[in-house]
Formats: C-alpha cells, sequence, structure tokens
C-alpha cells in the first residue's frame, strides 16, 4: 500500500493502528467507548493528513488531484456525519446502525481510497535516490 511518500505512508500506518485499536476498544469495551474513543480528533486529524496528501500531489504533478480531492471530501462529509450522529445519540442506545455505518467508512477509505486511489500516487511521487551498494575490497 506504500504511496512512496514518508509522510503519507507514516498517515495510513497511523490510520491502520487507529481502526486496530478500534476493534480492540469494540471488544473490551463495548460499541459506545470503541466509537468515542475513534472518533475523537479523527476528523481534524485526518483533515490535516488530506490536506498534507493533496499538496504532495500538486508538487509531483498528480494528474488524478481533482477526482482525488472529491474522494477526500467525500470521505470527510461521511466522518462528520457519524461524529454529528453519536454526539445525538444517547450512550445507552443501540449502536447497531452506527456500527455498520463505521464498518463501510472504513472498509471504503482503506480497500477503495488507500489501497486504489493513494497507491497510484507511487507513479508519481519522487523517488529518494539509492546509494550505489558498497564493494567487497580484492
Amino acid at each position: 500500500m506504500s504511496t512512496g511518500h514518508p509522510e503519507i505512508d507514516k498517515a495510513q500506518k497511523q490510520f491502520l493502528a487507529h481502526v486496530n485499536e478500534f476493534e480492540a476498544t469494540l471488544r473490551h469495551a463495548g460499541a459506545d467507548t470503541a466509537i468515542g474513543t475513534f472518533l475523537t480528533g479523527l476528523y481534524e486529524q485526518t483533515s490535516i493528513n488530506f490536506s498534507r496528501e493533496e499538496k504532495a500531489q500538486r508538487e509531483c504533478g498528480f494528474p488524478f488531484q481533482d477526482a482525488h480531492h472529491r474522494e477526500h471530501q467525500a470521505l470527510l462529509g461521511r466522518l462528520a456525519d457519524l461524529q454529528n450522529l453519536y454526539q445525538a445519540t444517547p450512550h445507552k442506545a443501540d449502536h447497531g446502525a452506527m456500527l455498520r455505518d463505521l464498518a463501510a467508512l472504513i472498509k471504503d477509505w482503506v480497500s477503495h481510497h488507500m489501497v486504489q486511489s493513494d497507491v497510484m500516487l507511487r507513479r508519481y511521487a519522487p523517488h529518494p535516490q539509492h546509494p550505489p551498494p558498497l564493494r567487497a575490497r580484492p
């Protein structure tokens, strides 16, 4: 899933770690706590990461910038909707529908956006020059 851009790849690894933490919290503390923990600060951090990603795309002349920006806006919109719904839902409520919506968002985010769209950046991102291999002394 590497994009070839260290900051973007780091942000993706952090997001996947956050998803794994969400799953562990869901098992141990329940839906309300897991959803609340997962959503806390996620919109803000994602906005920063997406802005950084779009800047990198502009810098390397990524030809799919407009479509990618629309994907970012759609993901942020879905995330904002879930945050608003969570804040309006009583903590003792059944969170089944919200969990399904959140699972669908995560699936789309990872399987479509990260794996299919973000990976395309690899072809356009500048690749660091590798030093020549060391040669054994004769």
